[in-house]
């Protein structure tokens, strides 16, 4: 596929995620991951914890949420694998509220803890990718893929509008089509593919047009 009818897809205007900013074509990304970032269950005794939980996986971005998981995070028990949770909870939460600054301080906690965890890494590189710092958005997505993350496509795809960010328009199509490779018929990956078919035709009957008229 030739590089010279792949545009770049958007300014770099970013106006409310308008993430998973507002770009047009943009926010559509953005919303498709800000609507499920990955949350995970916390089951413990500290009754905070389990509501923090309830309230994260019901998609609840209320103040409450955010006391429920800070208050479980202060409980004198609490272990190291709870701690990598409920930061991973708040730190989604904090994304839905855009508050991204506040969420890649969650995530980048728990990779402290432990550079192994694949969902801090692509929630993290979620929040990067709001906050329009594409260079390490890629590298947070690259390093979750490569540990496994559970949801692979939504990683692809969101690597791929980081990279269309940057320009690299050909590394951007082959994630996302690499996202529906394994989640076909996926319809934010579908559209992006279908923009760039509709990208080439314009080009060539662009390119044919202006031969015509020589």
């Amino acid at each position: 596929m030739s590089r010279a009818w792949l545009p770049r897809r958007f300014s770099l205007v970013f106006s409310a995620f308008a993430a998973f900013a507002a770009l047009t074509s943009f926010a559509g990304i953005a919303a498709a991951q800000r609507s499920d970032p990955t949350a995970v269950t916390v089951v413990g005794r500290d009754p905070n914890a389990r509501r923090c939980s309830d309230l994260v996986m019901r998609g609840d971005v209320s103040d409450e949420t955010i006391r429920k998981c800070t208050d479980a995070l202060g409980y004198r028990h609490l272990t190291q694998a709870a701690e990598i949770q409920l930061r991973i909870n708040r730190g989604v939460t904090y994304m839905r509220r855009q508050e991204n600054e506040l969420a890649l301080a969650d995530f980048d906690a728990v990779i402290a803890i432990d550079r192994r965890q694949p969902e801090a890494q692509v929630n993290r590189g979620a929040a990067l990718l709001q906050l329009h710092r594409f260079g390490p958005a890629i590298a947070s997505f690259t390093e979750a893929l490569g540990l496994g993350v559970q949801e692979p496509y939504k990683a692809y795809f969101n690597r791929g509008a980081a990279r269309e960010a940057l320009g690299d328009v050909r590394g951007a199509y082959e994630d996302y089509n690499t996202a529906l490779e394994i989640y076909p018929d996926w319809g934010p990956a579908n559209a992006e593919l279908q923009r760039f078919a509709r990208q080439r035709r314009e080009h060539l009957q662009t390119v044919q047009g202006s031969a015509e008229n020589q």
